[in-house]
């Protein structure tokens, strides 16, 4: 990772606290996969495995769990089902609904066959308002893709820094912009013409496609500012992840306070709600 996330914790004007010290990530457990049921599209797993050990084991095997929440790489597979965490941008309900039963000889998971192509899209919109409108459309026309995430300006601007492709796209953007990341998937050759319709029904919401490579940039640097928090916190900022589940009917609350920087974004889209994610930086106490 080249991204220095201190020197962007500095462009946000918050200043630092008490550094913190952190302490060393538990050893990761072994692995996790029992067996593969084929036809039934299940996977019999250790029930305190990693998530993410799962599914490289599942990836090796041409399978996956899909989009999986963004602390997998040491989630236990049974606290994501307690918690029921959502993923970092896939639509739908949060991992629970996963699960299919359990039992002495491990705990069963719903599974895919790995997709034989994916393709991304980023989708400008005049604010995070009508961001929040394009993604309700979509869940309730039944058109969403496999991930779709809206991101507020601020979050926009962090995690176009964490891709390192923030000058080149700076241009693009307007002070109140949304910014809506999708990533599809299909047959050969069809995903990336998915995407692309889907985002031409955004249009009268003002909506300017900007193509695949932001989209892409996203998807590959991602977990850069899950990644970050440790590192935060070590040198005096609190960067902190809240989200709740709100109906598509009930207002957004603002969770900006003052001395503190907040990015606002929005996933987990279904027919009746939506994930709502407020990440904030502030000063360590």
């Amino acid at each position: 990772m080249t991204w220095d996330p201190l020197a962007w914790a500095g462009t946000t004007g918050i200043p630092a606290g008490t550094p913190n010290t952190v302490p060393p990530p538990p050893p990761m457990p072994d692995g996790g996969v029992i067996a593969i049921e084929r036809e039934a599209w299940l996977a019999r797993v250790q029930p305190t495995a990693a998530i993410g050990t799962i599914e490289l084991e599942l990836r090796a095997a041409g399978w996956t769990l899909g989009p999986l929440p963004e602390d997998s790489e040491r989630t236990p597979v049974v606290s994501a089902i307690a918690t029921d965490q959502s993923s970092l941008a896939g639509s739908g309900v949060g991992f629970a609904a996963r699960r299919y039963d359990e039992s002495s000889n491990g705990l069963r998971l719903r599974v895919r066959p790995l997709p034989a192509a994916q393709a991304g899209c980023a989708v400008l919109l005049p604010d995070f308002d009508r961001g929040l409108e394009a993604l309700r459309r979509l869940a309730q026309r039944n058109h969403l893709p496999a991930e779709a995430i809206v991101l507020d300006r601020s979050a926009i601007d962090l995690w176009l820094a964490a891709a390192e492709i923030a000058d080149s796209t700076a241009s693009l953007l307007r002070p109140q912009d949304a910014l809506l990341l999708m990533i599809g998937t299909g047959a050969a050759g069809t995903a990336a013409e998915a995407m692309a319709r889907t985002a031409a029904t955004l249009t009268d919401l003002g909506a300017e496609t900007l193509g695949q490579d932001v989209a892409q940039a996203w998807a590959a640097t991602r977990d850069r500012v899950v990644a970050a928090a440790p590192t935060l916190l070590g040198a005096g900022w609190d960067f902190e992840r809240r989200e709740a589940r709100r109906t598509w009917s009930e207002p957004v609350i603002d969770p900006r306070q003052e001395g503190s920087w907040v990015g606002l974004e929005a996933t987990g889209a279904d027919a009746h709600s939506v994930l709502l994610r407020a990440r904030r930086l502030s000063a360590a106490s």
